[in-house]
């Protein structure tokens, strides 16, 4: 995954929590943590080497077409 998808796919997850759409059944606070670790460079784009793997994981497990195709 490329850095701007990486940002853009990190930027959903955290509107999706705030807004509620999506929870993680008492793990919030795990996920939250996940996210605060992230750090961004000068250009504003998230720094890849502070993107935990569980976070990737989380990502990946959040995409709606991924779930979609998985029920399908």
């Amino acid at each position: 995954m490329d850095r701007e998808l990486l940002h853009q796919s990190i930027m959903s997850l955290k509107g999706r929590i705030s807004t509620g759409e999506l929870t993680f059944n008492g793990c919030e606070e795990y996920v939250f943590h996940q996210l605060d670790k992230v750090k961004e460079l000068e250009d504003g784009l998230v720094d890849i080497n502070t993107v935990s793997s569980s976070l990737r994981l989380l990502l990946q497990a959040a995409e709606p077409q991924k779930r979609e195709g998985l029920m399908g």
